[in-house]
């Protein structure tokens, strides 16, 4: 009898223990989320940064001061992707933890890389066509004019024209004075081709595109040509312009 009263009590016992453990187990996780945890989230003096890349200063100074913290511009550099006067980099990166009142340090874009157009007038194509490569551009268009009272194949004008400053990478298209007449070519089978290869061999044999016309076609790639005006097998001058029919998917 005895043995079965002292066994109740350490069961009552043990039960009280395991509701004490509980109950403390759940005042811990309460002052943890309501105490602890937002000190961490920037309702103390520790706060999550932001993140501002992409951003211009403007909207980043404001979510900074929002999150307790200032923004402080250390430098710019040229991009291809980051519209000029927005945010590149950051220091600390988002997400981290930084002490309220301390500063982001960000890192702002340039935009994209700016070169100058050479003078072109007066050199041949070819000349043309290194000095464009130099100065960190591409040949684009040329256009043949034929003339009798030029003595040499010279470049007349450009566009943009000599001097201009355009983005990296930008094209140059040329104006090109050409002495006697112009040649008759035969319009080769463009039908199947990728649009910008066509295009490029299309230039250097003195064949303009006039126009391009873009067609639904699901069952081909985006760019193929469709069909050609003149058709494969015309013949065509140097310097006259075609019109091409090609596929999209839009």
């Amino acid at each position: 009898m005895n043995e079965q009263r002292s066994g109740k009590k350490r069961y009552r016992a043990a039960v009280l223990y395991l509701a004490a453990a509980a109950a403390a187990f759940i005042v811990g996780v309460i002052m943890f989320n309501n105490m602890i945890m937002p000190r961490l989230l920037g309702r103390g003096d520790v706060v999550i940064v932001p993140d501002v890349r992409g951003s211009s200063v403007t909207i980043a100074e404001k979510k900074c001061a929002d999150s307790g913290l200032t923004l402080v511009v250390v430098g710019n550099r040229i991009s291809e992707e980051v519209p000029e006067g927005y945010i590149i980099e950051q220091n600390p990166a988002p997400s981290e933890s930084l002490k309220e009142g301390r500063a982001i340090k960000v890192v702002l874009s340039a935009g994209r890389r700016m070169e100058r157009v050479p003078q072109l007038g007066g050199r041949t194509l070819r000349q043309a066509e290194i000095l464009i490569e130099d100065a960190g551009l591409r040949t684009g268009r040329v256009v043949r004019v034929f003339s009798y009272r030029k003595a040499d194949n010279a470049v007349l004008a450009s566009t943009p024209p000599a001097g201009a400053s355009i983005p990296h990478g930008s094209s140059v298209d040329l104006l090109l004075a050409m002495c006697g007449e112009p040649r008759t070519l035969l319009m080769p089978d463009l039908v199947g081709m990728d649009l910008p290869f066509v295009k490029e061999r299309l230039e250097r044999l003195g064949i303009t595109i006039a126009r391009v016309v873009n067609r639904r076609e699901r069952d081909k790639f985006p760019n193929t040509i469709l069909d050609q005006i003149p058709k494969a097998g015309s013949p065509i001058k140097e310097g006259e312009s075609i019109e091409l029919i090609v596929s999209t998917v839009e």
